[in-house]
């Protein structure tokens, strides 16, 4: 009961923020145009010979601050705040050093001291409780990891091999999907999910350059792109739930809006208060099942979560959804696997170079990962 009690405060605590950050979101329509080219963006990163703006954070460990990165780079071509306003320079504030970027003393580069990440006393504002016993982790939803962050765009080693999941073109799996989008008709996708579909901490929804959109934007950016402005998106995602209000929400939130396809998201709640795999997945198939019984020819891509903070009260069980989610792959229902991708990035980068608030949001970076794989599932273009 006392973990359980600790656990709702912390969903209140984020949903109530992110609830704050998603009345700002309008002020930032298109506003990533002067920034970045979005298409590049959404290019997927396994097939790059050109990294644009991965992001890094500098944690200065016994002395030394330092970053790596995901691929080896032949050559960095810049390395920007996370606004992409200021550069810094190779020589003065920064060295390349065996695939690790090495910040100098004296460069004015933001950086986290190891021991700010994680502490024994807690701090008002700035911590949440953590998964060990009287421990804390450094937490906020403000903008401060993106503040920390750099961008880093470079051109990686021909040696240089993404090893995790690779996203398939799902003609076959989502046969209903593929034949409407390739049509002359309307074509509606709702998304439905929690905060990380909804798009809590990327830049667009916090007001802050580069004001790059959530991953569901992205990702209806995307489809237009390649199938034309047919394409019509609604996102029902709420910050803080779990898979058991989608199910009891699904008739009144989804299937009244009669989609041809809808991008389910949940998991990361639901593992932070332990709900049984078996029990979460029945939820899930209540989800599509509500949704078929409006419309029989709807299909569905159900994503597995990314990973909360191995330090943080909120990663407890996600992992173990990964095998139920990936068991429902059949003819009208495809799996984004963003469990093993993630797991495969935290091999070469820490969390703090893909997050936002430090327990279990993306930053743009990661956010981006969502978009290209399932992007790459629903276009061949990509």
């Amino acid at each position: 009961m006392k973990f359980t009690f600790k656990i709702m405060i912390c969903c209140v605590m984020l949903l109530s923020v992110f609830t704050a950050f998603g009345q700002q979101r309008t002020l930032a329509e298109k506003a990533w145009l002067s920034y970045l080219d979005l298409d590049g963006y959404i290019k997927p990163f396994w097939r790059a010979d050109t990294i644009h703006d991965e992001t890094v954070q500098l944690i200065n460990d016994n002395g030394v601050t330092s970053a790596g990165l995901l691929f080896d780079a032949k050559r960095i071509l810049s390395i920007r705040d996370s606004f992409l306003q200021k550069e810094y320079v190779e020589g003065k504030d920064w060295t390349y050093t065996n695939g690790r970027i090495v910040f100098n003393a004296q460069s004015e580069a933001p950086f986290f001291f190891k021991n700010e990440l994680r502490f024994k006393e807690k701090k008002e504002g700035l911590s949440m409780e953590g998964k060990e016993p009287d421990t804390y982790i450094l937490f906020t939803e403000n903008g401060l990891f993106q503040s920390k962050q750099l961008a880093v765009t470079y051109v990686k080693k021909s040696t240089a091999k993404w090893q995790g999941p690779v996203p398939e073109f799902s003609k076959n799996v989502l046969p209903n999907t593929i034949a409407k989008l390739k049509g002359k008709n309307k074509f509606k996708v709702v998304f439905y999910g929690n905060s990380i579909e909804a798009g809590a901490n990327s830049s667009g929804m916090i007001n802050k350059p580069p004001y790059v959109p959530s991953w569901a934007e992205m990702l209806s950016y995307g489809l237009k792109r390649t199938y034309g402005d047919r394409i019509l998106y609604l996102n029902k995602s709420v910050g803080g739930m779990l898979a058991k209000w989608g199910m009891e929400n699904a008739k009144e939130r989804v299937a009244v809006e009669n989609p041809d396809l809808v991008i389910i998201g949940f998991g990361m709640n639901d593992g932070t208060f332990k709900i049984a795999p078996k029990e979460f997945i029945e939820q899930i198939k209540s989800i599509m099942e509500t949704v078929r019984a409006e419309n029989s020819n709807c299909e569905f891509i159900v994503i597995s979560t990314m990973l909360a903070n191995p330090y943080a009260i909120q990663n407890q069980i996600q992992e173990a959804y990964e095998p139920e989610i990936l068991a429902l792959k059949n003819k009208g229902v495809a799996v984004a696997d963003m469990t093993a991708v993630h797991k495969e990035l935290l091999k070469h980068k820490t969390y703090q170079d893909m997050t936002g608030n430090n327990v279990n949001h993306p930053n743009d970076y990661l956010a981006r990962w969502y978009a290209q794989v399932l992007l790459t599932m629903l276009s061949k273009r990509n």
